[in-house]
């Protein structure tokens, strides 16, 4: 069974959140993976690399075939934080210690095979519009205030099992500058993520590559603590919100199938909005 807000999501909410999806509209809100995808520098780097080859295999033969290996971070490109992907205090989210629940080879508890597949109702909420910027400025914090503001201005209530996308506008920053992008970002204050939690979200989306304004404010209260280690959100980052918020979309199927990998604080997803 999953743990945490996550598990607010019930087949009930699945059956509203489907009858949303009355258009047949598919937003592609992930981004591709490849070496010039958002990456922390203090990440290992995505590198691609045949490991086989048609030529290797018989160019001239009736059958060739070809493979690759992959290496770098999964909290790169759009990716969903598994809850150990950070600790309070030595602690995981349920008490545990961090040293008793890792092992060398991932995590005992809460790995990405515990996640499950994440179909539900997304709320978008775009700041940026509602505050009349392309982007917001780095470090500015979405507040209990903008969110309440964006909701009223969408018409939209927030319910149990909300998945809430929240828009900065910032992703479209590293299409032209990815250096910029990546130093530092506004986001989703501390406060406004345990309101949106205490509202009934069950996971929580943003256009950012670490969903909180960075450089941190105060490092012992970050909206990462907040969701992750106190609440159980699981976080999704570096959405592409552009072509919903373009069309002024405000809610829809949001469907994200995380990777079941055992033991790991995260995973590459490929979410998508159906209206």
């Amino acid at each position: 069974m999953a743990s945490g807000a996550i598990s607010r999501i019930t087949a009930d909410a699945v059956r509203k959140a489907a009858a949303l999806a009355g258009e047949g509209r598919v937003y592609d809100l992930g981004l591709e993976i490849n070496e010039r995808m958002p990456q922390n520098p203090d990440f290992v780097r995505f590198s691609l690399a045949f490991t086989t080859t048609p030529e290797g295999t018989g160019a001239t033969s009736p059958f060739q075939y070809c493979a690759e290996v992959i290496t770098g971070a999964l909290h790169t490109s759009t990716h969903i934080d598994a809850l150990v992907h950070v600790q309070a205090e030595g602690r995981i989210h349920g008490g545990a210690l961090a040293r008793e629940a890792r092992g060398d080879r991932g995590w005992r508890e809460q790995g990405m095979e515990t996640v499950p597949p994440i179909v539900g109702r997304a709320v978008l909420l775009d700041i940026a519009r509602l505050r009349g910027a392309d982007i917001l400025p780095d470090g500015y914090e979405v507040t209990i205030a903008d969110l309440r503001d964006a909701l009223q201005a969408s018409g939209r209530a927030l319910a149990a099992g909300d998945i809430v996308l929240v828009r900065t506008g910032k992703i479209r920053q590293f299409y032209a500058d990815p250096a910029a992008f990546q130093a530092a970002e506004p986001g989703v204050g501390r406060e406004a993520a345990l309101w949106l939690h205490d509202e009934g979200m069950a996971v929580l989306g943003t256009d950012t590559t670490g969903t909180e304004p960075l450089p941190f404010a105060d490092p012992a209260q970050t909206t990462h603590r907040a969701m992750l280690v106190e609440r159980g959100v699981h976080l999704i980052e570096n959405l592409d919100l552009e072509a919903p918020a373009r069309d002024q979309v405000s809610a829809g199927l949001f469907v994200a199938l995380p990777l079941k990998i055992t033991g790991a604080t995260g995973s590459w997803v490929r979410p998508v909005l159906i209206v």
